[in-house]
């Protein structure tokens, strides 16, 4: 699997932070927007161009700067195929951009997506499934997304098994299968303890700051990276680095 790959990058950038990509339109510039809609008349098309436009406009902004970008595969396909089309150019935008690149597919079937050209470097796994979520036969990293941040996730994330969290043991299963972990909640506590349980295990932590993802790293500044949506709508790459740094120095 290509972690090492990541980490490698990590170290290289001196910064354990990743361009979180998952655009509302509503929420991109109305005047980008208008042009493609003067383009191709209102609709998925215009849609669809102004999401290309604006993540490649992003990632020229992290070049250099920032290891990874995650891409929220489900914002780009509400656009249906032209979606998927552009879900494809993105991954071959970042590696132009020399950025590692996570698809965040969230799928039970790995497989439909390890050979379409939307995989990009690794891709995310629902693993109540079991073991089948982390395929033997790949280079591309797995991560399984053992901690949401929906509303109602407790409900069954947070059933006992056994001695702990459902969530944890869930974890500790796709550790042993060598997937890295997510964690979105933002909470330290379920940082540490994911972290207690699966030693070294990458973790990658979406919306997570500084402060709350710091017990996922290690001395070194290894084995974790958070995912920063908000770099997406403009915010500063420069200080989002230098805010991470006051928590966590990569060696």
């Amino acid at each position: 699997m290509s972690i090492e790959r990541l980490q490698s990058a990590i170290r290289e950038r001196k910064t354990p932070v990743a361009l979180g990509l998952a655009p509302e339109i509503g929420k991109i510039s109305a005047k980008l927007l208008k042009n493609f809609e003067d383009m191709f008349g209102p609709g998925v098309m215009a849609n669809a161009e102004t999401l290309r436009y604006h993540a490649c406009q992003v990632m020229d902004a992290v070049q250099g700067k920032l290891p990874a970008v995650v891409i929220s595969a489900e914002h780009y396909l509400r656009c249906g195929m032209m979606g998927a089309d552009v879900l494809s150019n993105l991954v071959s935008a970042a590696a132009a951009r020399d950025l590692y690149v996570i698809m965040d597919c969230r799928t039970t079937r790995p497989g439909l997506w390890l050979d379409s050209p939307m995989a990009g470097d690794g891709l995310t796994v629902m693993p109540y499934v079991g073991g089948d979520c982390v395929p033997k036969d790949t280079e591309k990293a797995i991560f399984a997304v053992v901690r949401t941040d929906n509303e109602s996730s407790g409900d069954v994330q947070n059933l006992i098994a056994g001695d702990r969290p459902l969530y944890t043991a869930v974890a500790q299963q796709m550790a042993r299968q060598g997937a890295a972990l997510v964690v979105e909640t933002g909470y330290s506590l379920d940082v540490k303890e994911v972290r207690k349980r699966c030693g070294d295990a990458f973790m990658l932590l979406p919306g997570c700051d500084g402060q709350n993802a710091a017990p996922a790293f290690d001395d070194l500044g290894h084995g974790a990276m958070v995912v920063d949506y908000s770099l997406q709508y403009g915010g500063d790459v420069d200080a989002a680095v230098q805010e991470m740094k006051a928590w966590v120095n990569v060696l």
